[in-house]
This record gives C-alpha cells, structure tokens and sequence, in this order.
C-alpha cells in the first residue's frame, strides 16, 4: 500500500515536471537533477550509514518507495523549485519561495518518517530545515555557475 500511494506521489511529481513549461535547457535539467539526486543520496546515505540516524525498515516495499523518492520525487520538485526560482523579479517573492522550498521538502521528510519509510533515530528537527535551505543554496550556486558556463559568448577579437 505504502509503495503504491509513492509510485503514484512520483507518477504526478514527474507528469507535472514533464507539462510544466521550462526556463532551463535540457542540459541544466539534466545537471541539476544529477546534482539534487547526488545531494540527496548522499545526505540519506551519510545518516543511514554512518550516523544511524535514518532507519530504512527491511521490507522491499519501503526500500522501494525510499528509492523512487531519492531518485525521482525529490530531484524533480528541486528542478522545478530552481524553474520557477527564475521567473521570480523581487528578493522577497525569491525569500518566499525559499521558505515554501524548505518547508514542503521538510514536510515531505516527516511524512516518509510519518508512513515509515524512513525512520528517524536521534533526530532534532530542525536539521531538517537546515538541509533543505542549504541544498537550495548550493543548488542555486550550481546554477548560477552553470549557466555562465552554459550561455557563455565565445565572441572573437
């Protein structure tokens, strides 16, 4: 039941990914969907592993939800959130979408935690929140640099 209702939250996170009208190139969606899903499998990794914080329970049908949310659901919104970053004008609309950012991906982590996906063990919260805004800081970084790289003028003298 629990990886049905996931392949279906992943089904429509990708549809709407998919319809939605794009400010990227194709290159960037592809760059920064590998670095979110890079981010975020190292971070569930980091915490599984070695700091033991996250528990993955031992059913395939948890580990299977986990990982299409790793790889599709959470890579996706993070694209978009970068997307619709580029059509905003004023600081605090972009603060705004920050604060959105940060708390849908942090409810989304406590809904995993809530369902049993993941189980959080020596946990505050406010790590979570402190995650998710770094992520969206650093991805904002990386696309920052990736698009002067990406749209650069090679003019000659």
């Amino acid at each position: 039941m629990i990886l049905f209702l996931y392949v279906v939250i992943n089904a429509a996170a990708a549809a709407f990914f998919i319809r939605l009208k794009k400010r990227l190139h194709i290159l960037e969606i592809l760059m920064y969907w590998f670095a979110a899903s890079y981010m975020y499998q190292n971070f569930s990794a980091f915490c599984y592993m070695n700091f033991k914080t996250f528990l993955i329970p031992d059913q395939l049908s948890y580990e299977f939800a986990h990982f299409f949310s790793r790889m599709v659901l959470y890579p996706a919104l993070m694209v978009v959130s970068l997307h619709l970053y580029l059509g905003l004008c004023s600081f605090w609309t972009k603060l705004l979408l920050a604060l959105l950012y940060t708390g849908l991906f942090t409810g989304l982590e406590w809904m995993d935690d809530w369902l049993g996906v993941v189980v959080h063990t020596h946990w505050h919260f406010w790590w979570s929140p402190v995650f998710w805004l770094g992520t969206w800081i650093f991805l904002l970084g990386f696309m920052t640099a990736f698009r002067k790289v990406l749209f650069r003028r090679n003019v000659p003298k």
